[in-house]
Order: structure tokens, then C-alpha cells, then sequence
């Protein structure tokens, strides 16, 4: 079985290079890397745990038809995050056919949802930390179904809609389908202000879950700046609050400052799960995020962060340490 999978990643990647060689497709990919180090955490088994982990590892073939019509082919692959002896698997991260019209695009396939793709945009380092509702697991960053996003009244708004499966990159185990949709404002120069939300009916046992979330930020000349509001509403009568500020703040060309600071007001039920950084699941709490990326070339990042998570009760505090190694062609 590990050699058929290992055959199958193998003619994969040849399959999707020949054309990029050829010069009728682009190759791209990217490397998150760690040196890791629990200095303290919740689960005293974890304290001290320490070593090398890649968290992501892109590689994405881009092939376009015609003027109208591209697709792309995303692979991950990643260490186990949860403190388990599991081999690098890969699997399919992207995999849409894209239409452009009119300033419009419509994706069928795996595809991007509305819940991060502009957040994720301004915050500009995943490779450091997900984005509040990916990280909490309220949301995914994949699913599979069609999407439609674009810009409208001279690029003043931007929509996001989608309709898809609600599992993700994962097979589908249900009839019913979520609904996500984002709308987003330009009103001045720097500025973007967001309204989100999503739908699943009886998704989980508690019931229907409904999601909100308000985002603004301001980008300029040497950094940015945003704050995210979000509730997501169970079937039950239970809900889970997230309030998330950040900076990121160029010192000069090769050095830039980031913070982040996450309000946790309800426990989260799945943050037991959460992959490199395993949370408690029965208290609120607070996420407090630093780092210093050095930019060793264009394409090349060296960023030494600290990420602390102070629970309201009962836990010690969670405080982990990670040299991140960034690149990408």
C-alpha cells in the first residue's frame, strides 16, 4: 500500500510538471518549517516536547486553457501535529476549474471558502499562524463544491459565495450543504471592512450552526492592521465568541514586527484537536502571538515567534517557542 501511494504522489507530480516544462503551466510551492519547543503547556506530557516539524508543504500546478478558462492542482503534505509517529502523507489541497467573465469568477472543485481568503490576505502569515476561525476549527479553509467571487461598482465591493459540501477537502457523509457568503467594502484608500457568514443544517448532533463575522483592517505603506469579530451559534443554544486584533509593522526592508491577540469568550469543543497546538476544550482563553520575520531574500524568511494561550481556568498556560522557516518559489 506505501509503495502504490508512493508510485501514485510520484507520477502525479510528473504528470502535472511535463506541461509547466514545456512552457504551458506553472510550477510553484511553498515550505513551512519548524523548530518547536513546549516550554509549558496544559498537558504536562507535552512539556519539554521539542524537535523539526513541517507544517505545510505546498505544491501547486497553475495551467491555463485560454483567456477564460485555468485550473489548478494543489498538493499538501505536512508532519503529524499531533505528537504521533505518522510518515509525510500528501494529499489534494486545490483541485478547480476556474472561469473569468466580466470581472467575475466561478470555481467548481475544491476551491478556497469565503471564511479566510480575505483575512488570511491582510494578515499575511499563515506560515506563522492560521486565521482565528480556521485555527479554532469553526470553519474550514477548503470545501468542495462552486464558488463564485468578484468586484463590482469600479472594484469598490468584493463578494465571495459559496456552496458546497461542508467537510472540506473531504469526502461527503451528508445530504445537507453549507452555505458561506462574504461581502466586503473599499470605502477609502488602505481600508477594507467585511461582513461574513455561513450556514450548515444539522451538521453536527447539536443541530444547525450559524456563523458571523465582522472584519475590518487598514494597510499601509509599511504593514497593517486588523481587528475580526465572530460568533458561531449552535442548534443546541450554544455558541462559540472570537474577538482577534494584529499589527504587522515593517522596521525596515528585511525585518517586520507582528503581534496578534486572540479573545477566546466560550470553550472551544474541537480545540483539543487543533493540529501543533493542542488546546483545552473546557475553558475560554487568551491567545497572544510575537514574531520577528527576517527576510533573508525575497522568496526566503527566518522568523523566530512565541505563542502563549491563557486559559480562565483551571489549565497552567500553554507557551510554546518556533523558529519558522519560510520559503518559497
Amino acid at each position: 500500500m506505501k509503495r502504490v501511494k508512493f508510485l501514485s504522489t510520484l507520477f502525479l507530480i510528473l504528470a502535472i510538471s511535463y506541461p509547466a516544462l514545456a512552457g504551458r503551466g506553472k510550477i510553484s510551492g511553498l515550505v513551512y518549517s519548524d523548530y518547536y519547543y513546549f516550554l509549558s503547556n496544559h498537558q504536562k506530557a507535552l512539556e519539554g516536547m521539542n524537535g523539526f516539524w513541517f507544517r505545510r508543504i505546498y505544491f501547486t500546478y497553475d495551467y491555463r486553457l485560454n483567456k477564460r478558462f485555468s485550473l489548478r492542482i494543489r498538493t499538501e503534505a505536512a508532519s503529524s501535529g499531533n505528537f504521533l509517529r505518522e510518515k509525510i502523507t500528501p494529499f489534494i489541497k486545490d483541485l478547480y476549474l476556474r472561469w473569468d467573465f466580466s470581472g467575475q469568477s466561478l470555481f467548481a472543485g475544491i476551491s478556497p471558502t469565503p471564511t479566510i481568503n480575505m483575512v488570511e490576505k491582510v494578515w499575511g502569515y499563515r506560515s506563522v499562524e492560521k486565521t482565528p476561525l480556521d485555527l479554532y476549527k469553526m470553519a474550514p479553509s477548503r470545501d468542495t463544491g462552486i464558488a463564485l467571487r468578484g468586484k463590482f461598482l469600479r472594484g469598490r465591493f468584493y463578494y465571495h459565495l459559496m456552496l458546497a459540501n461542508g467537510e472540506g477537502n473531504k469526502s461527503e457523509d451528508k445530504r445537507q450543504k453549507k452555505i458561506y457568503g462574504a461581502l466586503g467594502l473599499y470605502p477609502a484608500k488602505g481600508l477594507y471592512i467585511e461582513v461574513y457568514g455561513d450556514y450548515a443544517k444539522g451538521s453536527v448532533p447539536e443541530g444547525d450552526i450559524t456563523t458571523l463575522q465582522g472584519f475590518f483592517s487598514y494597510s499601509f505603506s509599511r504593514g497593517a492592521l486588523g481587528f475580526l469579530y465572530a460568533r458561531q451559534n449552535y442548534g443546541d443554544g450554544t455558541y462559540i465568541r472570537v474577538a482577534s486584533g494584529f499589527v504587522r509593522f515593517n522596521l525596515n526592508r528585511k525585518l517586520t514586527f507582528l503581534t496578534r491577540t486572540d479573545r477566546v469568550m466560550d470553550p472551544v469543543p474541537d480545540a483539543y484537536r487543533i493540529a501543533y497546538l493542542p488546546l483545552d476544550n473546557t475553558t475560554p482563553f487568551t491567545f497572544f502571538l510575537m514574531g520577528l520575520d527576517w527576510k533573508i531574500t525575497g522568496n526566503i524568511s527566518l522568523i523566530p515567534n512565541l505563542e502563549m494561550v491563557n486559559y480562565d481556568q483551571g489549565s497552567d498556560k500553554d507557551l510554546i517557542g518556533r523558529l519558522t522557516l519560510y520559503y518559497r518559489w
